[in-house]
């Protein structure tokens, strides 16, 4: 009985835990392709990115997430910066 139990919970918290990587992973491929869009506009209207490329941004946030992403935002698009890089 213990050992069913056991085995059960076992296999629900490797499916929660893949469930968990493949979410990570649509979560990053997706705000990696809104930083190298968001980068590509950047790109068009002349202006440049800080500190980086728009193509290394967009692959540290396919690594690094919504950490990375956040970053990006506060030096592209936040009120703490914008009067400095507009």
């Amino acid at each position: 009985m213990m050992g069913q139990f056991s085995t059960y919970l076992s296999s629900s918290l490797q499916t929660a835990q893949y469930l968990f990587l493949a979410i990570q992973v649509v979560l990053h491929v997706v705000f990696a392709a809104a930083v190298a869009r968001d980068a590509g506009h950047f790109e068009k209207t002349g202006a440049k990115t800080v500190l980086v490329s728009g193509v290394i941004w967009a692959f540290a946030t396919l690594l690094g997430g919504v950490f990375v992403a956040v970053v990006y935002w506060v030096l592209h698009h936040s009120t703490l910066t914008r009067s400095r890089y507009s």
